[in-house]
């Protein structure tokens, strides 16, 4: 099973609400990928994320962000969360150049699915059939 890395801001919550089909994304991410938080508001501790969801999201989406677990980067580059040892996929609104050279020497920029929901609110669940063309 791929890892799946996930933004907050700007990935699943849109101007601070629930994306569209969120719930629906959550539950295919989690039923199908090994899921981690890749967040400024996470480092080591889901507790913070936790925290900052309730309230912002429906409550049928609970269950699913209480299955992702922590990732400990630091404050220099979301890439220092990321195992590079297993596949993965990664949903962030915004790349750092730092951490596009890091997924470019590595050659895992196609890791990388850049998420605008300012341009395309749906882009949740056009997410979701591309990932099911890519693990099914």
């Amino acid at each position: 099973m791929k890892n799946l890395y996930l933004d907050i801001d700007g990935v699943l919550l849109d101007k601070g609400s629930a994306a569209e089909g969120l719930v629906e994304f959550l539950r295919f991410a989690t039923e199908n990928f090994d899921c981690y938080w890749l967040t400024t508001h996470c480092d080591g501790d889901v507790t913070p994320v936790f925290l900052y969801l309730v309230g912002k999201l429906p409550a049928e989406a609970l269950p699913y962000i209480e299955q992702i677990k922590p990732t400990k980067w630091g404050s220099l580059s979301k890439t220092d969360g990321i195992d590079f040892i297993k596949p993965f996929y990664w949903l962030d609104d915004n790349l750092f150049e730092t951490e596009k050279r890091v997924l470019e020497e590595k050659n895992l920029l196609n890791s990388f699915i850049h998420v605008n929901l300012n341009t395309n609110p749906r882009q949740l669940l056009e997410i979701i059939d591309y990932l099911k063309d890519e693990i099914f």
